[in-house]
Formats: structure tokens, sequence, C-alpha cells
């Protein structure tokens, strides 16, 4: 089997929220679907996201009855293939969710293991560049802390947000480009007036609008700070942006 090459959608397509109804639909698509599959000329496996041609399938599954009529990806040879409908074509924005859905497990577990994962902006954009499939953990590394994140565009609700007794809740954005993956350098201390401060900073240089959720979260980002210096590393988790982890690569331990 083969690694599919993850292509992002174009960002001028636009697919409606998927529904529970419509996550059953599309995923009975793939029983019994030699049919359907053959004629296609664009199918997608939602358990890799490798798109392709029908004809390209060359392993069926036999089903129960004797019937060998379930087609298998021919990347990953799960039969997780689809050819989508209308109202969801086969695109990289439908297996992503698809795939968070259906392999929700494998997709938490990949993220608890994530080392690296493309930068990206909104929602969307996590789906439409396949990032679900994306996230890899080929970097040996020292988990060294997790923190939540507070968006620094809700600094009005600060006091009600970080109180202690006030569990994170979900945030409404208004930002079309909040980042949302990515590795990223941390910074903790304080600047020349003796205010705090907390970075997270792209490989382009740019300044995340996030800072640790409490007060103990940020000394905990302080210290290591201090302690690993320009070697202290993050990366958002989850596609909320609630959580980072914190890491040093392995052989800055040594």
């Amino acid at each position: 089997m083969t690694n599919p090459n993850i292509l992002p959608d174009d960002t001028s397509l636009r697919i409606p929220p998927m529904g529970f109804d419509d996550e059953n639909e599309l995923n009975g698509q793939t029983a019994y679907n030699r049919t359907i599959v053959e004629g296609s000329a664009r199918c997608g496996c939602f358990h890799c996201g490798g798109i392709f041609a029908g004809n390209e399938v060359s392993r069926w599954l036999q089903e129960d009855d004797g019937e060998d009529d379930t087609a298998l990806c021919p990347y990953c040879g799960v039969d997780a293939v689809i050819v989508g409908n209308e109202r969801y074509p086969v695109c990289m924005m439908v297996l992503s969710g698809l795939y968070m859905h259906w392999f929700d497990q494998e997709y938490k577990q990949r993220l608890e293991e994530a080392t690296d994962m493309p930068t990206c902006g909104d929602y969307e954009d996590y789906l439409r560049k396949g990032i679900p499939f994306l996230t890899n953990h080929d970097r040996k590394i020292a988990v060294v802390g997790e923190i939540e994140l507070f968006p620094l565009s809700v600094y009005g609700r600060a006091e009600e947000l970080c109180n202690d007794g006030h569990p994170p809740q979900p945030v409404e954005y208004d930002d079309r480009d909040i980042y949302m993956g990515g590795v990223v350098t941390v910074h903790a201390g304080f600047d020349e007036h003796r205010y705090y401060y907390c970075d997270f900073i792209t490989g382009d240089g740019i300044k995340l609008p996030y800072d640790a959720w409490s007060g103990p979260q940020q000394g905990l980002v302080l210290n290591l700070s201090r302690q690993y210096g320009d070697a202290l590393r993050g990366i958002i988790t989850d596609a909320s942006m609630h959580h980072m982890r914190l890491f040093i690569d392995a052989a800055a331990e040594e």
C-alpha cells in the first residue's frame, strides 16, 4: 500500500455542514458499491484521504453473503470508498469530516501522538487541506507539559473566562484566519515594563493570538521557557483550538 497524495480543495469550494443523516447516507455508499464505483470518474476514501478514479480499484471485499462487491481503497485497503452526491461531492472537506466521525478513535489517537501538523486558518481550511490525514509523529520528542489556550480576541471576557471556577467554554470567533495547526516556538517572560508575555510564534514569524488559559498555566510556560529557551515547542492538538502540547526534541533533553 502507498500513501495518497493529499490535495487540498480550492479555497472557493463551499459545502454545507454535514448532519448525522448525511454522514450515514455517505457511509452507506461503502458497501456493495461495485456498480457505482466502477462507473465513477472520481471516488474517495475517508480513511486515508485518497481520491482516485473508480477503475483504479482492483480489490473488492467479499461480504458475508459471498458477493465481492465492496470496494477496497487502492491506497490503504479499507472499505471506506464513496462516490459522493450532488450535495456532498468527493472532496477533501467531505473526506476529512467523515474520517473525524467514523474513525474518531483513530483520529483522536493521531492527535494524541502528533508532533507535527500543517498550518491552516479556520475550521473549513482545516478540513479543506485534509489536515486530519496529515498529522504525523515522526520526530522523537519529550513532552514537557500541556496547557489550555485563551484566545486574545475575547479579552473583554477575561475575568469570567480565566476564573478557575469557570471551566473552559467553546468560543465563537469573528476572525476568518484563526491559526489551527503547525509547530510553534514558545517564549515567555517579562518585558521591560515587567509585564508578563507568552508568545507562540510560527515558522513564518507570525505571533499567534493566544495566551495560556490561567495563572498557573502561565507559570508553567514561564518555567519551561526559562529551562529550555528556544528549544521549547508547542503544537495545537485539537480542531477547536483549546489545547496545546508543549515539547522539546529528544536531543535537546540530553
